[in-house]
């Protein structure tokens, strides 16, 4: 601009020939030329504004036509191989799974590859056609204040739990002030999940935003009459939690843009790098402590100030009232099999109740079970399969004790850790009913299946060859004291009297497993 300038007042003011204003500033003389010829052009074009939009303007250039350094082939060769990992995720309808650039080169860098990021995506431009234009729409920016307002929405996330692909609703949150963002994974987008990431939510966040947002989503909104009217969830839960809420209207997402990208984002931050768990237990954790991570970032210019907003967002929420009791509840009758029906799915309760009204919470998760007296009888994980049974060898074990003979072949056993299957396989093959006894001095002392495994390799080490229920108590007893150390200050008389009185107790108990001699009851 500066040589533009010098070269226009040489010519205007001066009056110089081309070839001088050329040899004064040093200039080509094609470019002096070109430059004195637009000038004369754009006063012609326009008398009264040329010159100042001519002087005003910045030069224009033509710009360099070069090809790109050659990407080395490990970095290639990862990019490709992550391009083909989106192919197959998006062959198995995983298509909002997907890598995008960002994910690609931070695992590039991950991997201790280095290579920019216009880099990686000059890459896979080459790999790509080009998208057609879309005609662009113009958006508000919103006034946002700490605490009032709070997003939420589904999202679809495809796993694999142990090893079977597995399709998960995820909930997400978003503060539109502070961008945090809270997501929990359910088995199904339902009135259940929606009321329990709700709950889950507000417990995590030690308080309530003042305005809920959300769309039009059948969990949250009836519409009667072309009118939107809250759903008795959404109403259960602003009356205990006393917030307010609104909702967007249809097929306008940008009214909770903030939520709308943020599912893609939280998806893309936990769901792209891993896709494979154990079970929706461990998703659950990894997802959690994602969010925990994106929450607490603070290395970029867009997150200097994200633990600070977070922190103002938390402390101007409403007070935390506690948790609501999330489940719907039903009774059922006690069919011959010892087992209630629910959305064609058995559970089985204890073999007393059979013929007998039982009431149930039936949670998301889970399903709890109740006798006509409000007492507690069982709790199973709820299957979200068909007509499956769903039973527990603890609730059959009166029923059993008069048919030894059928506990191989009935299906609460076959539903048993396969730890227990193999030590009744062992070891009490013939004789069912002291089995029995071990499961039910089991299920009645809150002892885990790993400690019965341990106790029968204690049992073996003493060379006892034919097994018995009261082998096992005696050997689930003596490791049992061998893991409770007592502190200095506890080594009173009193207690040293006891610890002598237990050595004798241990004694006898080993002579019952040397011996074979049966406890007394």
């Amino acid at each position: 601009m500066d040589l533009k300038q010098q070269i226009l007042h040489y010519y205007r003011v001066d009056e110089m020939s081309l070839r001088e204003i050329a040899r004064r500033t040093g200039a080509d003389r094609k470019t002096v030329t070109r430059l004195i010829n637009d000038f004369e052009a754009a006063i012609k074009a326009d008398p009264d504004m040329g010159i100042d939009e001519f002087l005003a303007a910045k030069p224009k250039y033509t710009p360099r036509k070069y090809e790109p350094r050659v990407m080395r082939d490990a970095v290639a060769k990862e990019i490709d191989r992550c391009l083909k990992e989106n192919d197959r995720r998006r062959g198995n309808g995983m298509r909002k799974q997907c890598l995008k650039n960002t994910d690609i080169h931070r695992m590039l860098m991950e991997k201790g590859l280095t290579v920019s990021y216009s880099g990686v995506c000059k890459y896979i431009r080459k790999k790509k056609s080009d998208r057609s234009g879309k005609t662009k729409d113009v958006y508000l920016r919103i006034h946002r204040e700490p605490g009032i307002e709070c997003e939420f929405d589904w999202g679809e996330v495809k796993l694999f739990l142990d090893g079977v692909p597995t399709t998960l609703m995820m909930a997400v949150f978003c503060f539109p002030y502070s961008k945090g963002r809270m997501a929990y994974l359910f088995h199904r987008q339902d009135t259940l999940a929606y009321m329990e990431s709700h709950r889950d939510f507000f417990r995590d966040c030690a308080g309530v935003p003042h305005v809920m947002v959300y769309d039009n989503m059948r969990v949250a909104v009836v519409f009667d009459e072309k009118e939107k009217k809250p759903t008795t969830a959404l109403m259960r839960l602003s009356t205990f939690y006393k917030f307010e809420w609104r909702f967007c209207n249809a097929r306008a997402g940008w009214e909770k843009g903030n939520v709308e990208r943020s599912v893609d984002y939280v998806r893309g931050r936990a769901f792209t790098s891993r896709v494979d768990f154990d079970d929706i237990e461990e998703a659950r954790n990894w997802l959690r402590q994602v969010c925990i991570d994106m929450n607490a970032e603070s290395g970029s210019s867009a997150t200097e100030n994200k633990p600070r907003m977070l922190e103002e967002e938390i402390n101007a929420l409403n007070p935390y009232p506690g948790e609501i009791g999330c489940y719907e509840l039903s009774e059922y009758k006690v069919d011959k099999q010892s087992t209630i029906c629910i959305k064609t799915n058995h559970y089985s309760v204890p073999d007393d109740l059979v013929g007998e009204t039982v009431i149930v919470r039936m949670y998301s998760e889970k399903i709890v079970i109740h006798d006509k007296t409000h007492k507690k009888v069982a709790q199973h994980i709820r299957s979200y399969g068909s007509n499956e049974w769903i039973v527990d060898i603890n609730h059959y074990i009166s029923t059993l004790m008069k048919k030894t003979s059928a506990i191989q072949y009935s299906e609460p056993f076959h539903q048993m850790p396969m730890s227990m299957q193999v030590i009744y396989h062992k070891f009490f093959k013939n004789n069912g009913k002291e089995f029995l006894k071990l499961v039910k001095y089991v299920r009645d002392n809150n002892i885990a299946y790993e400690d019965v495994v341990d106790a029968a390799t204690l049992i073996r080490s003493n060379g006892v060859k034919t097994f018995t229920a009261d082998h096992f108590k005696v050997a689930l007893q003596t490791m049992k004291s061998k893991n409770e150390p007592y502190r200095e200050e506890q080594k009173t008389d009193e207690f040293i009297e006891i610890e002598t009185g237990s050595e004798d107790i241990l004694s006898q108990l080993e002579n019952v497993m040397e011996n074979g001699t049966k406890l007394p009851e």
